[in-house]
């Protein structure tokens, strides 16, 4: 091939352009790599996911409003419903969440948020005022998260222990039915608790596809997006740990707790 003749004056033009197309080439090579690891881990998930065909969401004020019948034509088989937080704050939406939640005849249930410097008394009974007996037919969920200047270092967890397992006692004697509990597997191993048919755990960190025989529901996504009455909602989605037989016999066991 005939070398090309690079008159000197414009010999660093020339380099400054094979830089950038290299870079050029560089960038576009970087997108696709990126580009297809991330359809990888898509399908990857997909394919996960496909071992769980019962699948649910959270939602709470701050959602908006919900079409709960558009939900369960998207493949929503069931729905927790914020209802209350620690000893004073109230879910504005709780209760028409509630009252349209139940034309669509999905299974529902309630969360609380529990609060580490409220009691467990206080937090009972704000969750009372609130719900009432509008608690659905699934286990009430209480919810254990870090927040604010709490994180695993400053938790007293002694008291925690023991306000966590006060109002779970609480709910289950007022309401005779089984309490979940929503958390990390650290904050659970943290609790020195054990998963039982009246005290089960919603695993929010357990890892798809991996054994997590002691988990009645795990966190899929903290933000699915779903097509509702043409929009898209993004919202938290959990699946059941189980198939849909046994989804079937897990619903007539709460009905008969």
């Amino acid at each position: 091939m005939k070398r090309k003749d690079i008159q000197p004056i414009y010999a660093e033009t020339y380099r400054r352009r094979k830089r950038t197309r290299k870079v050029v080439f560089g960038i576009f090579l970087l997108i696709l790599v990126l580009g297809s690891i991330g359809y990888a881990w898509r399908w990857h998930q997909k394919q996960v996911l496909e071992k769980y065909p019962i699948r649910g969401v959270s939602i709470n004020q701050n959602n908006g409003y919900i079409d709960f019948e558009s939900l369960k034509n998207r493949g929503v088989r069931f729905v927790y419903i914020k209802a209350t937080q620690g000893a004073a704050f109230t879910d504005d939406s709780f209760l028409s969440n509630f009252q349209r939640s139940q034309g669509s005849q999905l299974p529902v249930g309630v969360y609380h948020y529990f609060s580490f410097s409220s009691s467990p008394t206080a937090q009972f009974k704000n969750f009372v005022r609130q719900v009432k007996f509008n608690t659905g037919s699934l286990p009430i969920c209480i919810t254990i998260q870090y927040y604010g200047t709490y994180n695993e270092g400053s938790v007293h967890w002694q008291s925690a222990r023991k306000n966590m397992r006060s109002l779970v006692h609480k709910m289950r004697r007022y309401y005779q039915r089984p309490v979940v509990i929503s958390a990390t597997r650290s904050i659970l191993s943290r609790l020195e608790i054990q998963a039982s048919a009246k005290r089960q755990f919603w695993v929010t960190d357990g890892q798809l596809g991996r054994p997590n025989g002691d988990a009645t529901f795990l966190q899929a996504t903290n933000k699915q997006d779903f097509r509702l009455d043409h929009q898209v909602v993004f919202l938290p989605m959990a699946v059941f740990n189980g198939n849909t037989k046994q989804w079937h016999q897990y619903l007539d066991e709460q009905v008969g707790s």
